[in-house]
């Protein structure tokens, strides 16, 4: 049946000196062997019936679609000649952008369709599709806990996967359920890892951020407890590799984070921080920043920023709810900026919305944000897109203050 209903649809035939020439081939998958690798390290055995298989021409459309149980019991697919992709996939739908205990297995190769032949795709073997993703902790670290605590991995925006830690009268345990990730932007994927927690009686928050995210890796991120040789401590994130069977020592941020509970150390109020448009400019909605379009008008925007004892930290978290807005700024690995220490990766935010960063803004008391240059590399991006700024200053002070832009159409 399914032969048949593969040369109805793709058998064309053609009239050469009074006789019909088919411009046919065909695929058979008579030597077809499928296997697939559960880990990197471990022999091929062979997949299950339920495999899926696709063919796709040229054009990427799909023409057959099958499994492999049923395959191997045909007598072939006739196809027009040409040049093909043969995808394996250990299911028929498209691979979740994150999801925990669902691996998803698969192979691709291409090959072609000469008229009158018949081609065989011979053996495949079938490996992760998606990064796997692991979370742990030392037991010095678990020591230290006071509180519920969670690790946010994130590699496709708005899809992150939560691993949660439990505490409970002294007593904790965590998730330790594998997590799979698409992969969604080849060699250029990133991967943010944020934990939030009680530790020592203060909520804090460690992010680190990964480039080279890959198929077929397991990133297995731990936190731990290192002490110094002056008995000083730190917390520290690793992630290793398991392809490359190395530890990637990466960037780390660690910050309080609002204490849960009365913290009676805290410094009080918000220091006085404050965040104003400038005189002249012409909005007066912090909320509902409206970018004209660069073609009608330009834009006018200006802040002026208070912190009457000097700034001690200055973060800008970006959210959006513009998916392709955020998977540029993902690019750059990570949806927040330390205005103070940024990333050097992340040089293509501030060509985008040109924030003053650097060294330079330690201990200042006003700072003039001027943001008009925004209006042209923004308005390609419709959608509202929010801008937190996170001041802290030199006494412990803090106020978050968001800030949003809202391109209504996309500029072309």
């Amino acid at each position: 049946m399914l032969a048949a209903i593969a040369a109805a649809m793709f058998t064309s035939c053609r009239k050469i000196g009074g006789l019909e020439m088919t411009a046919n081939g065909t695929l058979s998958f008579a030597g077809l062997e499928l296997l697939y690798d559960t880990e990197v390290a471990t022999k091929a055995t062979a997949a299950p019936g339920n495999y899926a298989i696709f063919v796709y021409n040229e054009a990427g459309d799909q023409v057959v679609k099958t499994t492999y149980s049923e395959a191997l019991s045909s007598d072939g697919i006739s196809l027009l000649a040409g040049n093909y992709t043969l995808e394996a996939r250990s299911t028929e739908e498209e691979i979740p952008a994150s999801v925990f205990e669902v691996p998803v297995y698969g192979a691709t190769k291409e090959f072609s369709i000469e008229a009158g032949e018949t081609t065989e795709i011979g053996s495949l073997t079938c490996t992760l599709m998606q990064c796997k993703v692991t979370v742990e902790y030392d037991s010095a670290f678990l020591e230290d806990v006071t509180g519920p605590c969670q690790t946010d991995v994130t590699v496709t925006a708005g899809a992150p996967l939560v691993y949660e830690l439990k505490y409970n009268a002294g007593s904790v345990n965590y998730d330790k359920s594998a997590g799979y990730f698409a992969v969604n932007n080849g060699a250029n994927t990133t991967m943010t890892v944020v934990f939030k927690g009680s530790i020592n009686g203060k909520s804090q928050k460690m992010t680190a951020s990964l480039t080279g995210i890959q198929p077929r890796q397991w990133r297995q991120i731990k936190f731990y407890k290192r002490i110094d040789a002056l008995g000083n401590s730190s917390f520290l994130i690793s992630i290793n590799s398991f392809v490359d069977d190395e530890e990637l020592t990466v960037s780390l941020v660690v910050e309080n984070e609002p204490v849960i509970g009365e913290d009676p150390n805290a410094p009080k109020g918000d220091g006085g921080i404050t965040l104003e448009f400038a005189e002249g400019c012409p909005y007066t909605d912090l909320l509902n920043i409206v970018v004209p379009d660069p073609e009608v008008s330009a834009m006018d925007l200006r802040f002026n920023i208070s912190v009457p004892n000097g700034v001690k930290k200055f973060v800008v978290d970006i959210d959006s709810d513009s998916e392709t807005f955020i998977s540029s700024v993902m690019l750059t690995g990570s949806t927040q900026l330390d205005l103070i220490n940024p990333m050097e990766s992340q040089g293509l935010v501030f060509d985008i919305v040109p924030f003053p960063h650097g060294q330079e803004l330690v201990g200042q008391t006003s700072l003039v944000f001027d943001l008009s240059a925004a209006q042209e590399p923004i308005s390609i991006f419709a959608g509202h897109h929010t801008f937190t700024m996170s001041i802290t200053d030199q006494k412990g002070c803090k106020n978050s203050i968001p800030v949003v832009l809202v391109v209504e159409k996309a500029a072309e």
